[in-house]
């Protein structure tokens, strides 16, 4: 029997840094929340329509990205069920900076501009929670261009593999053994290249002794040489 998808109530009451709004503020912003849905492969906004408001994913996985002129696709983040996407907030009539798309099925709160206006001049520490959340994701988005503008995909790749192991061990999850639930395609995305880079960036870290690769697997295989590999020496010795 499949499980009916929170409130909104109950949703936003698990959202990190929301749920340290007063209770009152959070019932507010829950009768406000409108609910979208968007079928796999369609969007939630597209870049270029006017913002709408503050997003909570209530299911499925979205994709927050830019597409290139030639077709060529950066994802910006993913955004899974009790995450935010801030992009939309905004009080100057502007755009969308970035499209939003449903990964798999998806459905979203979205809680109008206008509203959070009308509630932030009544009680100022939503609009204080809003500029944090979008300063958050501002820190989070140069980080990603400079990743993109001073690093080989190599790197890139070796960065992304480690912040998976990372997040794995933090769940207590095998972190040696990482299972390939992102297509080449999407992680293309994530890190700025084509498929076909990753490929080569994959077959890279296997020759140094990193990874063993195979279709259905990613075995790390030695984490300090993939760690150096991402990061450089410096970081890979002050760890040992």
């Amino acid at each position: 029997m499949a499980i009916a998808p929170r409130t909104a109530d109950e949703l936003l009451k698990d959202v990190s840094k929301l749920n340290q709004l007063p209770a009152a503020d959070l019932k507010a912003l829950a009768e406000a929340a409108e609910v979208r849905k968007a079928p796999k492969g369609a969007p939630l906004f597209s870049e270029g329509q006017q913002a709408e408001g503050l997003w909570v994913v209530r299911t499925g996985e979205v994709k927050l990205t830019k597409s290139g002129r030639d077709g060529r696709e950066q994802i910006v983040y993913l955004a899974r069920p009790g995450k935010v996407i801030v992009e939309g907030v905004r009080f100057d009539g502007g755009t969308y900076p970035a499209s939003a798309v449903a990964m798999r099925a998806a459905s979203a709160l979205v809680i109008s501009n206008e509203f959070l206006a009308s509630l932030g001049e009544r009680r100022p520490g939503v609009l204080r929670l809003l500029v944090d959340l979008r300063a958050k994701r501002s820190d989070r988005t140069l980080a990603l261009v400079s990743d993109l503008s001073l690093r080989t995909v190599p790197a890139r790749l070796a960065s992304f593999l480690c912040t998976l192991v990372a997040m794995r061990e933090a769940k207590g999850q095998d972190a040696k053994n990482l299972v390939r639930d992102l297509t080449t395609e999407t992680v293309a995305g994530r890190l700025g290249t084509v498929r076909e880079e990753i490929s080569r960036g994959l077959a890279y870290l296997e020759r140094q002794g990193a990874l063993s690769v195979s279709p259905d697997l990613i075995e790390i295989k030695d984490l300090a040489r993939l760690e150096q590999i991402a990061y450089g020496p410096k970081k890979s010795s002050s760890a040992s």
